[in-house]
C-alpha cells in the first residue's frame, strides 16, 4: 500500500471504506466528511513536518492529490 492511501485510510472513520476509494476518485463525491479531510489534512501535515499552505489544503481531493502533496518528501525517504 502507498503511502498516500496509508494515510488516507487512517483518516477515514472506516478503514474499509478506502477498499472502495479509487486513486483518482474525487474525495467529496466518494462521501468523505470534513472531519475525516480536517485529520487527512493533519496527518499530511505531521508525515511532512510542516504546515500545509491554504492552496495545499484546498488540493487534497483525492489519494493522487495526496501522493502528489507528498511526493517530494517520499522520494528523499
Amino acid at each position: 500500500m502507498s503511502t498516500a492511501r496509508e494515510l488516507v485510510g487512517a483518516s477515514l472513520d472506516s478503514a474499509a471504506f478506502l477498499d472502495r476509494l479509487a486513486d483518482d476518485e474525487d474525495f467529496s463525491g466518494a462521501g468523505v466528511n470534513s472531519g475525516e479531510l480536517i485529520k487527512l489534512a493533519l496527518a499530511c501535515e505531521e508525515y511532512l513536518g510542516r504546515p500545509l499552505d491554504d492552496e495545499e489544503l484546498a488540493e487534497l481531493t483525492s489519494v493522487n492529490a495526496v501522493a502528489a502533496l507528498i511526493s517530494p518528501r517520499e522520494e528523499v525517504r
